[in-house]
């Protein structure tokens, strides 16, 4: 009783820390940022660990079987994507929420495909026109999403490093219904606007893998950061039924810089434990923010 108790302790200590760490990042955020949308990596756990009890932490952790059902949840973010769109327009940039669930399977511990479920909650901003060209906002209902990836291992490198290099591809897509259209904070009336959003993304990343020793048990933790070359095509447009022949469009716009950098944790509160929580912050292309939890089965 007294061992379920100590452990139940240290999970709602972990579960407090990570909320701070949370409410830390959307404080810095909220003084100075919009909104993007960004695609988890959600790195498996790296073979070799850096301090103690090398072989627990081998058979727990990295377990050999040819087939592991792995299933994830994600919530992402997005603080600020900025759009690359024709000379006709200025300033667009996507701002939103995606809620992912994902299934994969993990062969033979070095390569994972995977599917994607889920919807999103996108809103997109512009100015177009000549002269005093008009505030253009466009939101979207939450809309059901999709997409598919791989991820796999390239290369461990064994001592004195003791760290891991990742590969992943995937693709999203999302075409949801338009809530509201708005030029200049005014709210028009159009049943014609469409929405859709396709994203492609290739990251490698470098993990390490290390035990946190604490009172009771100890957390094993992963780092990782890298980069990735991402691209998008979101199109967006509806027309102005008070002005006739006044459309607006983003045509088809892209990702303003196609590099971007990856920081994020996993955590495994302990050996027992089937879940890994984790956090990914990525910069530089978008500033998005995810936190998710994975469960091995």
């Amino acid at each position: 009783m007294l061992y379920y108790y100590k452990e139940g302790f240290i999970m709602r200590k972990v579960f407090v820390l990570f909320l701070l760490i949370l409410s830390a990042i959307f404080l810095l955020e909220a003084t100075s940022l919009a909104a993007t949308v960004g695609n988890p990596i959600d790195l498996d756990i790296p073979i070799r660990s850096a301090i103690l009890r090398q072989k627990a932490i081998d058979e727990a952790l990295d377990e050999s079987e040819g087939f592991m059902i792995k299933t994830s949840l994600d919530l992402e973010f997005v603080f600020d994507k900025n759009l690359h769109v024709n000379p006709d327009l200025q300033s667009a940039e996507m701002e939103g929420q995606w809620t992912m669930f994902k299934i994969g399977t993990t062969i033979f511990n070095r390569v994972e495909p995977y599917i994607k479920l889920g919807t999103s909650e996108l809103e997109v901003k512009w100015r177009q026109g000549a002269g005093g060209p008009d505030q253009v906002e466009v939101e979207a209902d939450s809309g059901f999403a999709w997409g598919w990836g791989i991820k796999g291992v390239i290369w461990d490198f064994e001592d004195p490093w003791d760290v891991r290099l990742t590969g992943d591809f995937q693709y999203r897509t999302t075409e949801p219904d338009v809530s509201t259209a708005s030029l200049n904070k005014t709210t028009i009336s159009n049943s014609g606007a469409d929405f859709k959003v396709d994203e492609w993304q290739a990251s490698l990343v470098l993990s390490k893998k290390f035990e946190l020793p604490l009172k009771w048990q100890n957390i094993y933790i992963v780092p990782y950061t890298g980069m990735s070359v991402s691209e998008s095509k979101v199109a967006v447009s509806f027309t102005n039924p008070s002005m006739q022949g006044a459309d607006y469009s983003l045509f088809d716009a892209s990702n303003d810089s196609k590099i971007g950098f990856i920081l994020g944790c996993d955590i495994m509160p302990s050996l027992r434990d089937s879940f890994i929580y984790s956090m990914e912050l990525r910069l530089v292309n978008e500033l998005a923010l995810t936190l998710g939890g994975t469960m091995k089965f």
